[in-house]
């Protein structure tokens, strides 16, 4: 084929999983040209994959990377380069790319992206940066119809829904037919650099260790995990734009251990702080409770500006979160969750309550935080029995969602069962803060698409109808939550398996892998049948006097009933805490 003369380059642009990086050696071969992909370039000079460069540098630093990746790539010539999704938003970028070189944008529609960027998950734990933690295809539309403007600024548009071959075919023909002029224009490099008229998608650079982002109707805020986070509590109040006092909410245990850090970090640069220690245990989680927060909150005349930063387990996440959902109708809000539980469930989501005496979480509200900070090295001096019941909700994870990752919770058990070993461990520490994060962004995922629980988000509850059952009438303190939890996730197991839906080795797969992190599947003496479906007639999804159970209809396919007749489910608490 012969190349128009002053062609360098034909640059592929477009939105993530459009086929640049399948298409571009594809034409280059045709050419007999050289290819490269920019994001692969930038992996190869950091030395890390970009999930870890965004995790690490935030969105900033990885933009910065690009530009250095682009303008090495301009210096050669007969080259096809493969851009990244948001490399041509910026202005330098298209002149330098569009300078000598034929822009083609490669289109798709959602469905075919959600698609390819699936079946790649299936292949890859990694997820792409600017789509994590957000419901995708909602994620996809708005980011595609964001960056629109400046896809169409390209000189050619090639739809790549359907054959490789075609797409390469027309390609190639329009180059040949369309490339001299387009290189003769001389208004083209002005409109590059001047853009579409609107700005580009904002960058929210929450700066390193975002494992994912919440992104709800009523707010998109960063998960932070990593380690020695805490260290950082002033920094990410500034990134998040918090200026005001900070009011520490913290459990009593907690201020012992790592209160002095996130004081010492906040006060460091002049903040002014202020702190509440609240007993621990969720019998600190009370109406009672709530009233002494109000009160000591009032008696310092804390204002809307002010911030409440919630440090400890679920328990903190719950009381502090409802003060700051209801005291002068808001007020800013950090969750530094000290547990698994919290990190992996209690802070993502905005569900933040009290119990009262007949039930759990009984009293409370939608709210979201501006921000969650996740320190791992706070598991190593969580007590084991508290680590133990937050892989509850980690295991729960795996069984309605991500059925790769209880393969690697069953191999990994024992080290992550041990974080005090990641302070000298870097290959401890690693694993830990992958799991939570893997285990945020599937939290993050199902209330980004389902805020307020009206349909994905009650997946949640898998095992959380009988465990919510079994706290209540134990008194919320002979069993802890996640305790509760591992033995509702057995009984849903047992009844799935009475309906037909689930086999008996999946039921033994639930016993076992509960078993390999310590905790119950048998409660504790004592309970019976006929006052455990007392408190699961008060729970808060009974809907028409309807129990509603999430179950397994297989791995990663959790389904809703309201239709399980009352012997299967006798049977199965009777499997869970024994025969009346």
């Amino acid at each position: 084929m012969n190349v128009p003369h002053g062609l360098k380059r034909i640059v592929l642009i477009g939105f993530s999983a459009t086929g640049k990086s399948v298409l571009a050696p594809f034409i280059a071969h045709r050419l007999g040209w050289e290819s490269i992909d920019l994001d692969d370039e930038i992996e190869r000079t950091a030395g890390r994959p970009i999930p870890e460069i965004f995790q690490a540098e935030g969105e900033r630093g990885f933009r910065e990377r690009e530009r250095e990746a682009v303008v090495e790539a301009v210096g050669r010539d007969r080259l096809v380069i493969a851009t990244g999704g948001g490399a041509w938003l910026h202005a330098e970028n298209r002149v330098l790319l569009a300078d000598g070189g034929f822009v083609i944008t490669l289109e798709a529609r959602s469905g075919t992206i959600e698609a390819r960027y699936s079946a790649a998950e299936e292949d890859s734990a990694e997820e792409r940066p600017m789509l994590a933690g957000a419901d995708r295809r909602r994620r996809i539309e708005t980011l595609k119809a964001a960056r629109q403007p400046f896809y169409a600024l390209s000189d050619l548009t090639v739809h790549t829904d359907d054959h490789v071959d075609d797409a390469v075919d027309f390609v190639l023909e329009a180059v040949q037919r369309r490339a001299a002029a387009v290189l003769q224009s001389k208004s083209r490099l002005r409109d590059m650099r001047n853009g579409p008229g609107v700005a580009p998608p904002p960058i929210h650079d929450y700066g390193p260790d975002v494992g994912c982002i919440v992104e709800t109707e009523s707010a998109q805020y960063p998960v932070y995990c990593g380690w020695g986070l805490l260290e950082r509590s002033a920094d990410v109040l500034e990134r998040i734009n918090l200026p005001g006092r900070v009011f520490l909410i913290v459990d009593e245990a907690v201020f012992d251990t790592h209160g002095a850090t996130a004081l010492g970090s906040l006060e460091q640069v002049g903040r002014t702080v202020l702190s509440y220690r609240v007993p621990s245990g969720e019998a600190s989680k009370t109406l009672a409770s709530l009233s002494l927060l109000y009160e000591w909150l009032s008696s310092h005349r804390a204002e809307r500006r002010d911030v409440i930063f919630a440090l400890g387990g679920g328990m903190i996440t719950d009381l502090a979160g409802m003060a700051a959902a209801t005291y002068l109708r808001g007020m800013p809000l950090v969750h530094a969750p000290t547990t698994v539980l919290g990190m992996v469930d209690a802070a993502i989501g905005g569900k933040v309550a009290v119990d009262l005496p007949s039930g759990k979480n009984l009293v409370g509200a939608f709210y979201q935080p501006r921000a969650v900070v996740s320190d791992i090295a706070a598991l190593a001096t969580l007590p084991s029995r508290e680590l133990r019941s937050g892989f509850a909700e980690v295991i729960k994870h795996g069984f309605i969602r991500d059925e790769p990752m209880l393969g690697l919770l069953d191999d990994s058990a024992d080290v992550l069962l041990s974080p005090a070993a990641a302070v000298s461990d870097e290959s401890c520490r690693q694993l830990l803060v992958d799991v939570i994060t893997r285990n945020q962004a599937i939290k993050a995922a199902v209330v980004s698409d389902d805020e307020r629980e009206s349909d994905l988000r009650q997946i949640l509850n898998y095992g959380h109808t009988l465990g919510h059952a079994i706290e209540a009438v134990t008194g919320y303190s002979a069993v802890l939550h996640g305790e509760a939890v591992a033995m509702g996730m057995v009984a849903v197991a047992e009844i799935g398996c009475s309906l037909g839906l689930i086999d008996e080795q999946l039921v033994a797969r639930h016993r076992r892998l509960i078993e390999r992190f310590g905790l119950p599947t048998q409660s504790p003496p004592g309970l019976g049948r006929v006052e455990i479906l007392e408190a699961m007639s008060r729970d808060k999804k009974v809907v028409g006097g309807k129990q509603r159970w999430v179950l397994l209809d297989g791995v990663g396919n959790p389904i809703i009933r309201d239709d399980v007749p009352t012997q299967i489910v006798g049977e199965a608490i009777d499997a869970v805490v024994g025969p009346v």
